[in-house]
């Protein structure tokens, strides 16, 4: 069996995942996840159970870790594994066995047109570090695209077409390239931002959303940008930057795009993927259902017995209502993978 170093093994995950064409982001994690993995082991032989001791492990406050963080690491490991064990550095896979953790399934959070248009106030009138145009462009292509945040403070300039209306060569997860096109509001913001960018951007400096340092934005910027957002809409619900995106799917669907037209906006792989939205917007298609109820005429009812119904339709404020409600907004944010493994540069 061959013996190689701890920087061995990540420097061939690494070309592997590479070769793989995994996001740029996903090979980063899966490297700092497989290193810190490595040197819990102390030299000696990886097992299933140092594995699962690893994946066990609390978090930095003590409290128990999310599936989908375990679920990350654990896919982290299987490509780790799978690189050593193909170049006879490992003698087995110590990850066979070890099962994914399954997620209890949860609607993702959505802001309704109100409430997004609340969000835009909130920017205009109290803009965090009076960012005023940068944070309104931002949000006007997270709400109107889609975007991942990551995604979105990896533009340049250069990406931007005012003329069609168009991003030209947006980099999402799996190695995909996409044009995405922009509508009027977006187009609008983003013109107000190039004009205000012109005036701070370092010579050269391609990204089009930039840093108090001139530099390129870090998505952990805009992310506590929107922490400060929430708290001037005095809103419960959750809202981050990828809250637009759902957002964006669900109100898409509610205003009748079709699954496939709404799946190619997300740049989804798998339909199945889009399809999770759509009990979300089942009210609409109930509401639609109950203002049929008028062609069936009263007498008939009356004839038969009017019987009181079963259930009556959800209004979709009062869903939002219900699920602003289920969560406080004083719960302690989640530690994620960015946090532990410290993968978000200095704004």
């Amino acid at each position: 069996m061959i013996t190689l170093t701890m920087s061995d093994h990540l420097a061939a995950l690494r070309a592997n995942l590479q070769s793989d064409q995994r996001a740029a982001r996903t090979i980063q994690t899966y490297v700092k996840i497989a290193g810190a993995f490595l040197g819990t082991l102390s030299g000696s032989a990886p097992t299933t159970v140092a594995v699962e001791t690893f994946l066990a492990r609390p978090r930095r406050d003590g409290a128990r870790r999310a599936a989908s963080a375990r679920n990350q690491e654990l896919a982290a490991l299987r490509s780790l594994a799978k690189v050593a064990v193909r170049e006879k550095t490992w003698g087995t896979n110590p990850t066979e066995g070890v099962r994914f953790t399954r997620k209890v399934p949860r609607d993702p959070p959505f802001l309704g047109a109100d409430e997004l248009r609340q969000l835009f106030r909130a920017a205009a009138e109290r803009p965090p570090a009076g960012e005023g145009p940068q944070i309104l462009a931002i949000l006007g292509l997270l709400s109107q695209t889609g975007l991942r945040v990551h995604e979105l403070v990896g533009l340049d300039l250069s990406q931007v077409d005012l003329v069609t209306g168009t991003l030209l060569s947006v980099h999402g997860k799996g190695g995909t390239v996409h044009d995405l096109p922009l509508n009027v509001p977006a187009v609008t913001l983003l013109t107000a931002w190039l004009r205000a960018r012109g005036t701070r951007a370092s010579v050269g400096e391609p990204a089009l959303f930039l840093s108090a340092r001139r530099k390129r934005l870090a998505a952990r910027t805009v992310e506590n940008w929107f922490v400060k957002l929430r708290a001037s809409m005095g809103t419960a619900k959750k809202v981050t930057p990828h809250t637009l995106r759902h957002s964006a799917a669900t109100l898409a669907l509610t205003t009748g795009t079709d699954l496939a037209t709404v799946a190619e906006l997300l740049r989804h792989s798998d339909l199945n993927t889009t399809r999770g939205y759509l009990h979300l917007v089942d009210t609409r298609r109930r509401e639609a259902v109950h203002r049929l109820a008028v062609t069936v005429p009263q007498d008939v009812l009356d004839a038969v017995g009017k019987k009181p119904p079963a259930f009556a339709p959800v209004p979709m404020a009062a869903k939002e209502s219900a699920s602003a409600t289920r969560e406080s907004p004083t719960t302690p944010r989640t530690e994620d993978l960015d946090d532990q493994y410290r993968l978000v540069a200095a704004a």
